[in-house]
């Protein structure tokens, strides 16, 4: 470090000092920073005061002299963004400091979106007050607020005068910004927004087709939705006595909806604990007022029926069942009048013939749960327009029961990745009981509804309903789950059934999935229109999927020429679910059809999905499949192949859980020859390299007559130097040495062996002397290789 310091004084280049500087205050070299910014450029001060070391630098004199420059340039800035993160640098016991933020925050040149910026995190953490500060007067200016600041806005008072709640208020034309700001206003402002909310419905309801009006309506809506729920929710309660049902609609209609455009708008609207008896008043009354409508439409009791399920409360159990019985009935005599309609010849019919809600019901009902939802539920599975909804309620009760967690909104079922576990469970003999009770009405309801002599539409609900019923803790139905597979309804009503009876367990017949493909494929090649079903897959894709689970999962190979020979060339497809569930077949029948799917079908799926199939189905053989596929050029192939740095980071990934895959891929490293398998697994090796695989390395390179080179020393420095990250989930890390005593010995007697091993072990040796130069020696290591042998190291000591 004197002699980094020496030479950085006279460096002509600012650039160079202050990094210098830098990484002096990176060791904590205090007094070296100091000796060299004696002597340093006014340019390196200013460089390194920019790059905020002055609250790090121990030295008075320093430090003071880098915060005066830092005053200087904030006051000489003219770009809001460079002041801000001057400031930023500032320690907050600088006098302004905070103000100056605010300003810089609320300058209307300021970028609030700059996704290169991180400036609000930074000022959450420097400035959580100056930040509210600038965001309040960026508001009461109009200017743009930055993406995701809504939770920082819950740190501010709120307002009821002034000129965002002007802002707020003023709903006669868009403004999308003005949303951020209505979680700003108080019970005031939000009482005359709701008062224009219930006079623009009312004028609505008059003149449906107001263009202007309606465009109105909605945004006063969205400001409403965007408003603090528990002072929101306060001045519904106190307004919401009223015995017109047009007022009840739309402010449940509010309820229901309050904050479904932010965050939270998918849990219980968050109201005063002391008020809950009130409100449950409140929704009661509102539940009579439109149940006491002979002649009302259905809309209203949907409104009602959301606001009980936002708020949650059990005790209105009953009100909601009420609601959705007068709903079915008024559906079942809405449908009659449109029959009538229809046979009088009549050209308009209602169109709440047509309209279901059993959506908002069965929400109300999962958010309440509890054994009351779950009775009342249980009265429903044979209603042909809510019988599906009851049994997703029973199940949603059952998974929360068991504390089964929320599939992702982004993940498709059917999720195969359990298949091999529940066909160990089936297997279990005596079969485990059931962990409840919750699946026993299903069973019943579907019992009675597959019977030849029923409807076409109670047999297609009791196959949907076997289909929830089979995700449910159940005893053993399997005659019941045969009785409704053979009802004599059509294949295409059937995958999601036989999906769901592979994700129970059960082996289903190869037979009857080929029958449904080839009727697909039947209707489809005779079809006028067969370039519709060819622009798409999501009609023949689920039956092909679950061939792999079938009597005979090669079927898959005989399903997926048919379907490709439909869609030809011009209109080929890729099959990413067809590789992914073929995927999921544990032990050696995945890794079988797994390698016959990449030689007989590798178009079906892109390389960086082959390579995550292979490698995440957790098995060694699996990795050393997809490594025999790559060196044979199956994959890696053309201008989107999958390069070997990429596999080698994957591969590195996946040793961190299998460690014994690093001695099964340092004997296929010694095995394979010069192709591109040699190259992943060099690649694996600066990655994650061990001493037993430098010493491979080097024995390759000799044999292959190839010199040392940069992927031999990003090996040695992942064997070297061990990278401990700064943080949980941290992209930054600190270096510290790793042992190396055995491997440098090891490459010590190398030098005595070929010239060429011995060329490329003594390079090695010291490419790890200058790494432990540069991060230190690890404890126990000795600075000699081998000073039992009585060797000189390096040999240039031997006198």
């Amino acid at each position: 470090m004197d002699l980094a310091v020496e030479l950085a004084k006279i460096d002509p280049s600012s650039k160079v000092q202050a990094e210098v500087v830098q990484n002096l205050q990176f060791r904590r070299a205090d007094h070296h920073v100091a000796d060299l910014l004696s002597s340093a450029h006014d340019e390196t001060w200013e460089l390194i005061a920019r790059a905020g070391y002055a609250r790090e630098i121990r030295d008075d004199a320093v430090a003071k002299r880098l915060q005066e420059i830092q005053s200087r340039l904030v006051g000489a800035t003219t770009d809001p963004s460079q002041r801000l993160g001057l400031l930023f640098q500032q320690s907050a016991d600088v006098p302004g400091r905070d103000t100056a933020i605010a300003a810089a925050i609320a300058d209307q040149q300021f970028v609030a979106n700059n996704p290169q910026s991180s400036w609000l995190y930074l000022a959450q953490r420097a400035a959580p007050a100056a930040l509210l500060e600038g965001l309040r007067q960026r508001l009461a200016a109009g200017y743009d607020l930055p993406l995701h600041a809504d939770d920082v806005l819950l740190g501010l008072d709120v307002v009821d005068q002034g000129p965002i709640v002007d802002a707020v208020l003023n709903t006669g034309r868009e403004d999308r910004k003005i949303n951020a700001a209505a979680a700003l206003v108080g019970q005031t402002t939000i009482e005359a927004l709701i008062d224009k909310f219930l006079t623009a419905a009312k004028a609505l309801r008059e003149d449906p087709s107001n263009r202007a009006l309606s465009d109105e309506y909605m945004r006063i809506e969205s400001r409403l939705h965007c408003t603090r729920p528990a002072i929101f929710a306060a001045v519904v309660l106190r307004k919401g006595e009223s015995d017109d049902s047009n007022a009840v609609d739309a402010l449940a209609s509010l309820v229901a909806h309050h904050g479904v455009h932010g965050r939270g708008g998918d849990k219980p609207l968050v109201i005063d604990p002391t008020s809950r008896g009130a409100w449950i008043e409140l929704l009661r009354r509102w539940a009579g007022t439109v149940l006491a409508i002979p002649t009302g439409g259905r809309r209203e009791l949907s409104h009602v029926a959301s606001a009980i399920g936002r708020l949650g409360f059990d005790e209105l159990v009953p009100e909601l069942k009420r609601l959705l019985d007068e709903d079915l009935l008024r559906l079942g005599n809405a449908r009659a009048g449109r029959a009538d309609a229809l046979r009088r010849g009549d050209i308009v019919a209602s169109s709440d013939a047509s309209i279901i809600h059993d959506i908002q019901y069965r929400s109300s009902f999962i958010r309440i749960g509890g054994d009351a939802v779950a009775g009342v539920a249980a009265q429903y599975l044979e209603d042909r327009d809510f019988g599906i909804s009851a049994a997703l309620i029973l199940k949603s009760i059952s998974d929360r029961q068991l504390n089964v967690p929320e599939s992702s909104f982004n993940r498709r079922w059917p999720w195969f990745d359990g298949v091999d576990t529940a066909r160990k469970v089936r297997a279990a003999s005596p079969r485990p009981a059931p962990a409840n009770g919750l699946a026993a009405p299903i069973v019943a309801a579907i019992d009675g509804l597959a019977r030849p002599e029923r409807e076409k539409e109670d047999q297609l609900l009791a196959i949907n309903l076997m289909r929830v019923g089979l995700g449910m803790p159940h005893g053993d139905h399997d005659d019941l789950v045969a009785r409704v597979v053979a009802l004599p309804q059509p294949l295409a009503t059937k995958p999601m059934l036989l999906a769901a009876m592979v994700l129970d367990g059960q082996i289903i017949d190869a037979d009857l999935v080929m029958q449904a493909i080839d009727d697909w494929l039947s209707v489809a090649n005779q079809d006028p229109n067969a370039w519709h079903k060819r622009q798409e897959t999501w009609e023949i894709e689920p039956w092909l999927e679950l061939l792999p689970f079938s009597t005979r999962p090669e079927a898959i190979f005989e399903g997926l020429v048919k379907v490709k020979a439909f869609y030809g060339r011009d209109w080929a497809k890729r099959w990413e679910r067809v590789l992914t569930v073929v995927a999921a077949i544990p032990g050696p029948l995945g890794d079988g059809l797994l390698l016959r799917l990449a030689r007989e079908h590798r178009d079906i799926a892109d390389d960086y999905t082959w390579m995550q199939a292979f490698l995440e189905r957790g098995a060694v053989a699996s990795v050393l499949l997809y490594l025999d596929l790559y060196n044979e050029g199956v994959f890696g192939r053309g201008p989107n192949g999958v390069d070997a740095w990429h596999i080698g980071r994957q591969l590195a990934a996946y040793a961190q859980r299998s460690p014994e895959l690093n001695s099964e891929l340092q004997t296929r490293y010694e095995s394979i020859g010069d192709g591109p398998g040699r190259k992943v697994l060099e690649q694996f090796f600066g990655e994650a390299a061990g001493e037993n695989d430098i010493i491979a390395m080097v024995k390759k390179y000799a044999a292959t007559k190839q010199p040392y080179d940069g992927q031999m020393h990003r090996a040695l420095e992942a064997v070297a130097t061990e990278k401990v990250p700064i943080g949980e989930d941290s992209n930054a890390y600190n270096v510290y040495p790793a042992p190396v005593g055995e491997l440098r010995k090891a490459l010590f007697g190398m030098l005595y062996g070929s010239p060429t091993e011995a060329a490329i072990a003594r390079r090695c040796l010291e490419e790890i002397d200058e790494l432990r130069d540069e991060h230190g020696i690890a404890a126990d290591d000795g600075r000699h290789p081998d000073v039992m042998s009585e060797r000189p190291w390096p040999p240039e000591a031997k006198t």
